[in-house]
């Protein structure tokens, strides 16, 4: 074979692969920029000014980590218990709140906050579980009842959930539960649990990184398949 016809083997080999990386330097951009938009998104809903939660749900992005108060009466006999390791092991306690506010009748999911798997049961912590009115103060998610192909299987039968089903924990409540979770904050219950939270979980952002990596391994393929071509035809040619 020819040192062109050589050339032009490895190019139609090398070829692909350097476009391969190249795309996935420019897919790793785009995920950037969506990721960088989905932050801010969270840094101005948490850092305007706390609202009333509205009755409607007519903007439900635009109500995502928003600060928000709202008053009502917990329905502890049916609180549901999330799948969480946020401070190790544990649950997050998910329970219906019956406003009473503005919006009286309407109910909302709350996430209480963690507790330990040990403290489970309600019964465990029940100065934790306050009667009659309550006003929150929190911020929304409306994000919480994603799943993924290894997100495990929900088990209503022993009220273990991995992500939230509206419909449900509806069904096992008797309640129509609005489709977001309305998020406590850091103000300690009696007792000590559950533990709210203080701010919006962090969100991992190394989409640059992960371009530069790729963009970097084509930029190394690239010399290396140069430098191997200019080897290949400054070597004398074989004798015939």
């Amino acid at each position: 074979m020819s040192r062109g016809a050589k050339a032009a083997v490895a190019t139609l080999i090398a070829l692909p692969m350097f476009v391969v990386l190249i795309s996935l330097g420019v897919w790793q951009l785009q995920r950037l920029e969506v990721k960088e938009q989905f932050i801010a998104q969270r840094e101005r809903g948490f850092g305007a000014e706390a609202i009333e939660l509205p009755a409607r749900d007519g903007n439900l992005q635009g109500l995502a980590w928003r600060r928000i108060s709202v008053k009502g009466r917990f329905d502890h006999a049916n609180e549901f218990h999330l799948w969480s390791l946020r401070e190790g092991p544990g649950y997050e306690v998910l329970t219906p709140l019956v406003r009473t506010d503005s919006a009286a009748g309407q109910v909302v999911l709350v996430d209480r906050g963690w507790v330990p798997v040990e403290r489970k049961l309600i019964a465990t912590r029940a100065e934790g579980a306050p009667a009659g009115d309550v006003t929150l103060n929190g911020f929304v998610r409306i994000d919480l009842d994603a799943r993924s192909a290894v997100t495990p299987t929900n088990e209503p039968d022993k009220n273990i959930w991995f992500t939230v089903d509206y419909a449900a924990m509806g069904t096992v409540s008797g309640h129509f539960l609005r489709p977001f979770v309305v998020v406590a904050d850091a103000t300690p219950n009696p007792g000590g649990l559950p533990i709210g939270t203080a701010t919006p979980p962090s969100v991992p952002n190394r989409h640059l990184e992960y371009a530069i990596t790729w963009f970097s391994l084509a930029a190394v393929f690239a010399f290396i398949y140069g430098l191997s071509l200019r080897r290949q035809f400054a070597a004398p040619a074989p004798n015939v």
